[in-house]
């Protein structure tokens, strides 16, 4: 992961944000139930809990998990190229892609939300 950006994470109000927007773009898929709950601003309990959620959604079926991939603005080529790119396994790269993305809104906002 890109370790400056997601540090943003230990912001409080954009820790807060993110919380909100990851609840949001889950709900938006028919998915609130699956919803990550987090411990802590932490990267490590974060990518945890998004992993758990990943895991439990694609038990579920396949399909409800490329909804929310479409809902968060990830497109398939970009899952093929990070996939390609990682050691990690798909469903660890699927929330590694979902923590990004979800921050990079966030943060996107707030830059010209001022």
């Amino acid at each position: 992961m890109m370790p400056d950006v997601l540090h943003s994470l230990e912001r409080p109000e954009l820790f807060e944000k993110f919380k909100a927007q990851l609840y949001k773009d889950f709900e938006l898929a028919g998915l609130a139930d699956y919803a990550p709950k987090f411990i802590s601003n932490n990267l490590n309990d974060i990518y945890d809990a998004v992993l758990n959620s990943v895991l439990l959604i694609e038990r579920k079926d396949s399909t409800s998990l490329m909804t929310l991939l479409y809902r968060i603005d990830i497109s398939k080529q970009q899952l093929k190229t990070a996939s390609q790119n990682s050691t990690n396994n798909l469903k660890q790269v699927i929330a590694e892609l979902i923590i990004k993305r979800v921050l990079q809104k966030v943060i996107l906002k707030e830059k010209y939300s001022s």
